[in-house]
């Protein structure tokens, strides 16, 4: 979509906006995260780089991230099994906390 009409698009009321750019907004099926690629190659992840900084700026702030800290333990016991990406649906990450 060229730059013009997305600033365009962007304007429009939610429902309509979904309409004009349903297909730039579905994800293909197929697609992964370099997260998971590493996963599954065995290598070390960017979690420490994503989920430990929000956890650092929540400490700062008093705040618990308990959700953060669970994704962050998921996929630290994930890279020490090097067995790939575990593949848990939401449900299961969260079921915990």
């Amino acid at each position: 979509m060229p730059q013009r009409a997305l600033a365009l698009a962007l304007r429009l009321p939610d429902p309509l906006f979904g309409l004009v750019a349903g297909k730039m907004l579905t994800m293909d099926k197929s697609a992964r995260s370099s997260m998971w690629e590493d996963l599954q190659a065995g290598r070390r992840t960017e979690i420490d780089h994503l989920q430990g900084e929000i956890i650092r700026l929540a400490v700062q702030l008093g705040r618990p991230a308990p959700l953060n800290r669970r994704v962050l333990a998921l996929v630290k016991d994930a890279e020490r099994a090097k067995k790939g990406s575990p593949g848990l649906a939401p449900e299961a990450v969260s079921e915990a906390l």
